[in-house]
């Protein structure tokens, strides 16, 4: 009985959500930043790359200069080079993607961090707040389901609405790399792909805590806009206060903590690493190659993620259960 219950809030939730004006605001936001990718993004990358003479003398391709750092300075060994390497053709192969890393890409990862959670938050918020004013979340009260069942069915409506709106402004978008025979960019493609399936993820969460505890919809609003500039602008300065606090031989551990502690700067890091720009952090960072190289990176970036999704969760149902006690 639940479980068709659930179903069917599941259900309604995601055509409720399906008919979101801001819903098609970020179909059109994800359309322009997937055309952003290619056409100033990927296509910029190659136009800052620099040839590559091989041993007979001829040109094998270009790669990215990327300076030159001993490690062994900072007790670690040298990490494989694997700079960007293009075909006769000028296309960009796979295995030049560990380097594929520019400015402008740089800025459209940030340009991802920075408007995709906002919407996210808003969008997420509105839908409880919506269900409180309107008498929809009364009237689930009443068929005597768990505030876990329907915060659980708010979250996975989310993400699949979110998902949707991701899934066709991306498919348009590798629909055209496959009409220009551009799939060598692919990998790229990929990471930022994912980088924006994990930001509605996370934020998705975060979302529903906030709406759980939101009364009004511009209260609803208010903490959103707050949550979100403290997490995309004002954590970086705190994290610069605390570090200079912490003892030189501690500091890259607690600056990896205080970055895992917040989804924007972990993501943000995960996706740089997997676009093989680690080197833009620093020489004195070069152990993030290490972990990157042993999976250690991924395994702690996930772990943090997925803690951050169920401790939202978790909050968000002792928030509502306090809200209608």
């Amino acid at each position: 009985m639940k479980r068709s219950m659930f179903q069917s809030m599941l259900k309604l939730e995601i055509r409720v959500l399906l008919r979101s004006k801001w819903l098609l605001s970020l179909l059109v936001l994800f359309i322009g930043l997937a055309f952003l990718l290619y056409f100033y993004g990927i296509e910029s990358a190659k136009s800052t790359a620099v040839p590559v003479v091989t041993d007979s003398g001829e040109t094998g391709g270009v790669v990215f200069s990327v300076g030159e750092v001993d490690p062994a300075y900072f007790g670690l060994e040298a990490v494989e080079d694997t700079s960007a390497v293009y075909d006769e053709d000028g296309n960009l192969t796979q295995e030049t993607m560990s380097n594929a890393y520019s400015r402008s890409i740089a800025m459209l990862i940030n340009l991802s961090l920075w408007i995709v959670p906002i919407i996210c938050l808003i969008i997420g918020t509105n839908s409880l707040v919506a269900d409180k004013e309107e008498g929809r979340f009364s009237l689930y009260r009443t068929y005597q389901m768990s505030n876990g069942y329907y915060l659980i069915s708010k979250y996975m409506s989310l993400c699949v609405t979110l998902m949707i709106s991701l899934g066709v402004s991306y498919g348009i978008f590798g629909l055209f790399l496959y009409f220009t025979g551009a799939l060598q960019d692919a990998m790229m493609f990929g990471v930022f792909l994912a980088l924006n399936l994990l930001i509605i993820f996370v934020f998705s969460g975060l979302a529903i805590l906030i709406g759980s505890y939101a009364v009004t919809r511009m209260q609803g609003l208010s903490l959103a806009l707050f949550a979100w500039s403290f997490l995309v602008f004002v954590y970086e300065f705190i994290i610069y206060s605390i570090i200079d606090f912490v003892p030189y031989a501690q500091k890259l551990n607690i600056l990896f903590v205080l970055i895992l502690a917040n989804p924007v700067e972990s993501i943000r890091v995960w996706a740089i690493n997997n676009l093989g720009a680690n080197y833009i952090f620093g020489s004195q960072y070069l152990i993030l190659d290490e972990w990157g190289a042993s999976g250690t990176l991924n395994v702690y970036f996930f772990m943090s993620i997925i803690l951050i999704i169920i401790i939202s969760l978790i909050l968000s149902v002792l928030v509502i259960k306090r809200r209608v006690a």
